[in-house]
């Protein structure tokens, strides 16, 4: 039986709609589901029903994911909210998350979409049951309603010299009991790399009254890291002096996981794995300034490409293709060296950066590299699938004036390779 959803789709593309609404059917959701495209429809839709999620689409004119996010957390703070897009601006994906979002997923992986949306149930039922939580322990004394009101954080009430006057339960699984009793340094488990750091927030903290919002790591009983976000809270006495300051710290190595999680997607082609032509390109302007630098040094940059891989396709399927790009992704970084770069550009097409490789040194490799794959047929179930690469070769000048003069030598060799019959190596001077 099929898991009812209530789903809210900020979306203006009906064709979009129809594509998400087919994927979680398929994954096994009974969705009733409101499509809303601006802001006025949005609010109204969270004032007047109840929903189980927010799906967000990109883009709306005029009515972009952060507008839409503000809404949601406004009326509806509780409820999850997914981003749902073709785009791949990193810097676009991690602002929605440190915004409230909880996920951000490619239409082109809406595959995952349903394991996504079952974990975000489960944390927002995890979530009301906390809020009723909170609710309760609210009317207790100022002090202890500093300490509990963030259920499951690290709540630590401190003297102004930082020893510890209490510690909420939460500690106890993490650090043993005499690093953290009372009247030790609370410092002494922040990773000594930043320790120093957060003293200075601290002693800060102290002497103006005014708390500071600061990431570091700790160091648990066991050895292993995680990245820690506090907020420390004065609180005076009588005539207005400091006494103690409480701190609240919140586990955000999950989300430092997820933002380098997505930093390695905007770099990283998803079919093979190599980087993509965005991050492949930028490692190329950084070799070609290399060699301007040091005009003793060299480097060559090799353009790939699959002969005859339309005729793979028609004949075997792409899903054939597909198999045939990783089996020669996977062959191609078998050759490199550690300091080499491979990045797939785009459909067929592949380029390899080789520092230290003089002109003569990058024709081998190539030439060793061709012949590799031609003797290394792709094994698909029944089929072998022969395949067969054209190169093009060229070095990277220090009078070159970008990355892309490089490039362009190295495609003009690989047009001659094709044109000269294919599955050969053309150097370009």
């Amino acid at each position: 039986m099929k898991q009812r959803l209530r789903l809210l789709i900020v979306e203006n593309s009906d064709a979009d709609r129809a594509l998400l609404l087919h994927a979680l059917d398929s994954q096994g959701y009974a969705v009733v589901s409101l499509a809303v495209a601006t802001a006025i429809e949005l609010r109204a839709a969270l004032e007047e029903e109840q929903w189980d999620l927010i799906i967000c689409g990109q883009p709306i004119a005029d009515f972009p994911a952060a507008a839409a996010l503000a809404i949601a957390k406004e009326v509806r703070p509780l409820l999850p909210f997914i981003i749902v897009s073709s785009e791949t601006d990193l810097n676009l994906a991690v602002a929605l998350i440190k915004l409230g979002a909880q996920d951000y997923v490619q239409k082109s992986e809406l595959v995952r979409l349903g394991a996504v949306i079952d974990r975000e149930l489960r944390t927002a039922e995890w979530r009301r049951r906390q809020k009723v939580t909170e609710g309760k322990l609210y009317e207790t004394q100022e002090l202890f309603r500093a300490i509990v009101e963030n259920v499951g954080d690290l709540v630590a009430v401190l003297d102004t010299e930082g020893r510890r006057v209490y510690n909420s339960p939460s500690y106890r699984p993490l650090f043993r009991e005499k690093d953290i009793r009372q009247g030790s340094s609370s410092f002494m488990e922040i990773h000594p790399d930043d320790r120093e750091r957060i003293k200075a927030v601290f002693r800060k903290t102290v002497e103006t009254g005014i708390g500071e919002c600061s990431e570091f790591r700790f160091v648990l009983r066991d050895g292993s890291i995680r990245f820690m976000e506090s907020d420390g809270r004065a609180i005076r006495d009588a005539e207005g002096k400091v006494s103690k300051v409480v701190v609240v710290s919140r586990d955000i190595t999950e989300q430092k996981r997820l933002e380098a999680d997505l930093r390695e997607m905007a770099a990283t082609d998803m079919l093979t794995g190599l980087p993509n032509r965005r991050h492949f390109l930028g490692q190329l302007e950084q070799e070609k300034a290399r060699v301007s630098r040091a005009e003793e040094k060299c480097a060559a940059v090799l353009m790939i490409d699959i002969d005859h891989f339309k005729v793979v396709n028609d004949s075997f399927g792409h899903a054939a293709g597909d198999h045939v790009l990783r089996h020669l992704a996977t062959l191609m970084k078998e050759d490199l060296r550690k300091i080499d770069t491979l990045g797939r550009l785009g459909g067929e097409e592949f380029a390899v950066i080789l520092p230290g490789a003089d002109r003569a040194a990058a024709e081998i490799f190539a030439e060793r590299l061709r012949k590799q794959v031609a003797e290394t047929p792709a094994v698909l179930d029944k089929w072998t699938i022969p395949v067969t690469i054209s190169i093009g070769v060229t070095e990277i000048k220090p009078g070159d004036d970008s990355a892309d003069d490089a490039l362009t030598r190295a495609d003009r060799a690989l047009y001659r390779a094709k044109e000269c019959g294919r599955n050969r190596v053309t150097v370009e001077v």
